[in-house]
């Protein structure tokens, strides 16, 4: 798992096949991003799958995603341990549809689930970790430009006009999901520019565009998770400037840590009131104690996956009569899990999640994406207690989860080797372990000259000649 062979691509990485590549990755991201379906397409946010439009819209993307793994099939082969433990999710999410109280819902929304789960695989399997981050913070650029340019000439659709009245909410329904995608972009860009991106100003722009727009979301949560995702990108790469600063930083983050516990044990009001927030979170203890005692009826395999919230079924029922109100999720990933799949779904879930964030602190400066896939598993953790985004179908989040769950847990990629004969290269010594921060080393361009996500690159580079295991 921790071997870091250098491996030679298919192709030339700035090949015309590499950037189509790129390109059908940024399509659906862009659609797994949700931008313009819930504002245009979808505002009773029924989420695709009661709208016969949305469920057909979704089949080419669906198509797309299957053709992309056949294609890299031979490199995804290698990531056996994270597909391994990803299927196990997936297998007992359509198991769900053997005690599900509607089958065809189940099974229906189960394939969209195992797609986004597949896309995820896929995309941290294909590319390295500075071509996924540059390719996550282009995309994430182009949504948060186009987000800037509703709000400005269509406010209609870019600024709320609800309770909200007056916070941008820019492609999206509303002003949290823009705030989310914008952290994404945020990170990503980050990302970027620490594993050694040579597009470092646009990707500052992408940075300033993003957090711009969170602070004109107002949405608090956002921006606080964006400066805990800015201030994780330091810590980490501060952490590889020796053993004493390593010490140093672990010993911040448990103080910290350990600090805000205790106050949220003892002293709950002042955190809710520091972040703007009552003590009851909007009303969601009331449906996490009305949940419980539901899932209680059926603690080991849950009612069946995506059918639990159906105006049709009677536990969701009760519960929205207790709490008085048309209650859509339980505004709680693991809750929702537990609803859905039973304490098994939980457990496989905690697994997904809980064992690449156990084998980052081992790894997580080999895999050489800026840190990306450490940060985003942490900061996905903090909202599955707030945001049901847990096996979220044709959701970003939930994708990105698995694609840095993929990237701690699988072999890390190395850069093409030099196109010459075996016998002329130079034998290869093992580089010394070190905790001095070294300059990035030099990577190739993924882009082409020709246009990729509406901007004229940089042409690649020839393939280099890299050592492997650090």
């Amino acid at each position: 798992m921790d071997a870091e062979t250098p491996e030679r691509d298919e192709e030339h990485e700035g090949g015309i096949l590499r950037t189509l590549e790129a390109w059908a990755c940024g399509f659906v991201l862009f659609m797994l991003s949700n931008a313009f379906i819930g504002p245009l397409l979808d505002p009773a946010q029924a989420g695709g799958e009661d709208m016969p439009i949305l469920r057909l819209m979704w089949l080419p993307v669906y198509a797309l995603i299957l053709a992309l793994v056949l294609w890299r099939a031979p490199r995804l082969a290698k990531f056996w341990l994270p597909a391994t433990v990803l299927s196990l999710l997936v297998f007992w999410v359509f198991a769900s549809s053997s005690w599900s109280f509607d089958p065809g819902t189940t099974n229906r929304r189960a394939l969209a689930a195992a797609f986004t789960t597949l896309f995820g695989f896929y995309f941290a399997a294909s590319f390295d970790g500075r071509r996924m981050a540059e390719i996550l913070a282009t995309t994430f650029l182009i949504l948060g430009a186009g987000g800037l340019l509703a709000a400005i000439a269509y406010p209609k659709m870019g600024v709320q006009h609800d309770i909200n009245a007056g916070d941008w909410r820019g492609l999206w329904f509303e002003k949290n999901q823009m705030g989310a995608m914008m952290v994404y972009g945020a990170l990503a860009a980050t990302a970027a520019i620490l594993a050694g991106s040579r597009h470092r100003k646009l990707f500052v722009a992408a940075i300033v565009i993003c957090a711009f727009m969170i602070v004109m979301s107002k949405s608090k949560t956002s921006l606080m998770v964006l400066l805990i995702g800015l201030a994780g990108s330091g810590v980490l790469a501060s952490m590889r400037r020796g053993p004493a600063t390593a010490v140093t930083m672990v010993w911040l983050g448990v103080t910290v840590i350990g600090g805000a516990a205790l106050v949220m044990w003892l002293a709950p009001d002042l955190l809710f009131k520091a972040l703007g927030k009552d003590p009851t979170l909007t009303g969601r203890t009331e449906i996490w104690d009305a949940l419980l005692r539901q899932s209680a009826k059926a603690p080991i395999t849950g009612y069946g996956y995506a059918v639990f919230w159906r105006d049709e079924s009677v536990p969701a029922m009760f519960i929205r009569k207790e709490t008085g109100w048309n209650v859509p999720t339980a505004h709680n990933g693991w809750l929702d899990v537990l609803a859905q799949l039973g304490w098994v779904g939980v457990g496989l879930s905690a697994l997904v999640l809980g064992l690449p964030v156990l084998v980052a602190l081992l790894r997580f400066d080999k895999v050489r994406d800026g840190y990306w896939s450490t940060l985003f598993l942490v900061i996905f953790l903090i909202t599955t207690f707030s945001e049901s985004f847990i096996l979220e179908r044709n959701g970003i989040a939930w994708a990105l989860a698995c694609a840095a769950a993929t990237r701690l847990l699988g072999p890390a990629l190395g850069l093409a080797r030099s196109a010459e004969p075996k016998a002329a290269r130079a034998p290869r010594e093992e580089a010394p372990l070190t905790w001095r921060l070294a300059p990035p080393e030099p990577m190739p361009e993924i882009w082409s000259p020709a246009p990729a996500f509406g901007r004229r690159m940089v042409s690649p580079l020839a393939a280099r000649t890299t050592i492997g295991a650090a």
